[in-house]
């Protein structure tokens, strides 16, 4: 474990294709992690034979990668599987359901129930709701499967694009926090009326990675906007001046707080969530800030 710019290093051995593998994190990710408790991590990688493939990593609050777990496409990981490997086993190695929790804003107009049959954390994750029309999808790579129930009035083959991107995206997120489900489907009941549009797709990639990702300015950036903001309002979406200057502000110097923390303590008086995330992506497309995920590298000899 070493420290890279402020950042922690967790590295690991791949036991299928030998690669070193290494991720830098926020130390504070595994602030509330207790001595036996653990985070879990995915990393998918062309691993042997060239093929893509998924791993779970099971790291500690000490960062120190506790045990890995190989996700083939069509198997669930299993006790026997994480045993076979001369390593701790987690506790909880079984595929498990968790309930999407809703938030009071949650009008579940459009998107009555969504099923998330997820392989690589071995959850299903499950909104319970009133019956519509079923709608479906799955990942490209057939890790991810998402069954819901929508509105009779949605299109359902623009629910089905919605449901895939939805899949695309969760398939490529190393660290999933299930507290961003219920901002999903916040941000996602009112958009199935339409069709997903670039932008919406990076919002919706924005929102799951919000609790690992870093959003970052600086006063070069923030000098800019201002000068720049008369030629650029009429292409934003909000029409707030000090609704971009505010999330621009909070975000100068930024090196420890997520998008998550800063949203919901310095912006969640003034700014409901949905328009947050579009004036983020707004913002980091025009330049004025610049979002930083954590992303795995392999190290060569």
């Amino acid at each position: 474990m070493t420290i890279h710019n402020k950042k922690v290093k967790i590295e690991y051995e791949c036991n299928l294709c030998r690669k070193t593998r290494v991720i830098y994190v926020d130390p504070t990710l595994h602030s509330e992690v207790d001595s036996k408790g653990y985070i879990e991590y995915v990393d998918l990688h062309n691993c042997e034979d060239s093929k893509l493939n998924a791993i779970i990593l099971y790291v500690d609050k000490s960062l120190t990668v506790r045990s890995q777990v190989p996700v083939k496409l069509g198997t669930d990981a299993s006790a026997e599987q994480i045993s076979s490997f001369n390593i701790p086993t987690p506790q909880k190695v079984d595929f498990s359901t968790k309930k999407i929790s809703k938030l009071k804003s949650f009008k579940a107009k459009n998107l009555k129930t969504l099923l998330i049959n997820d392989r690589l954390r071995q959850t299903k994750f499950i909104l319970d709701g009133s019956q519509g029309v079923e709608v479906e999808s799955k990942s490209e790579l057939g890790y991810i499967d998402i069954k819901a129930q929508v509105n009779k009035q949605i299109e359902q083959g623009r629910a089905k694009e919605w449901l895939s991107k939805l899949a695309s995206i969760l398939e490529a997120i190393i660290l999933l926090d299930e507290e961003m489900l219920s901002y999903l489907i916040l941000y996602l009941d009112p958009n199935l009326e339409k069709n997903p549009s670039t932008d919406e797709i990076l919002e919706l990639d924005l929102i799951l990675h919000a609790k690992s990702a870093y959003p970052h300015s600086t006063l070069k950036f923030y000098s800019v906007f201002r000068r720049q903001w008369s030629n650029i309002k009429d292409s934003l979406t909000i029409d707030s001046f000090s609704s971009y200057e505010k999330v621009i502000t909070h975000c100068i110097g930024n090196q420890h707080k997520t998008l998550l923390d800063v949203y919901q303590q310095k912006i969640a008086k003034n700014i409901a969530f949905e328009d947050f995330v579009t004036i983020v992506n707004e913002l980091s497309q025009l330049g004025f800030l610049n979002i930083e995920k954590i992303e795995f590298i392999t190290i060569t000899d």
